[in-house]
């Protein structure tokens, strides 16, 4: 009895086994993610570490400051994390001139960046004049009337309401 080609092949085939381990199978993607932290994830974590520093460095009691929401305000007290503001405009003898005063108190994060102080200008109370619109020559109507009116019916509205009586 001879041995077929056939026979001896899978013979050869199962004793030389090519054994590849798991380890060499999942060393590229470990590599791929070990790559991924370094180009990807350790660049935005340096980035976020160092706006975290900076935005709450430099900040002081006194220093006027524009949150994320767009309020401004003058820093009155520091406690750890926890900024209380103090908005308005400080009159000549240090009060604040207006409305009421507010006090909000913000988290560091809320806190976008630290604003130049901008100097108070002071007119003096005189009764404003009142402008008169210009006619046009050659009809005698004004020039305001030859802007379109916004609500359409081409009529002046008087007062807050468009005119129309309040119902009580």
């Amino acid at each position: 009895m001879t041995p077929s080609p056939a026979l001896i092949h899978l013979v050869v085939a199962t004793t030389s086994k090519s054994t590849s381990s798991p380890l060499l199978t999942l060393l590229p993607l470990l590599a791929i993610g070990v790559l991924g932290y370094f180009f990807f994830i350790r660049p935005q974590q340096r980035k976020a570490q160092a706006a975290r520093k900076s935005q709450g460095s430099g900040i002081e009691v006194g220093d006027e400051v524009q949150t994320v929401g767009g309020v401004i305000g003058t820093v009155l007290e520091i406690h750890g994390d926890r900024y209380t503001l103090l908005t308005g405009a400080l009159g000549d003898d240090g009060n604040l001139d207006g409305p009421q005063p507010t006090r909000i108190v913000f988290v560091r994060q809320a806190i976008a960046r630290k604003i130049d102080r901008i100097e108070d200008v002071r007119i003096d109370d005189e009764p404003a004049n009142d402008v008169k619109p210009s006619t046009n020559g050659t009809n005698g109507t004004s020039a305001a009337s030859d802007i379109d009116d916004v609500g359409g019916d081409s009529t002046t509205s008087g007062g807050e309401h468009g005119g129309e009586a309040e119902e009580g």
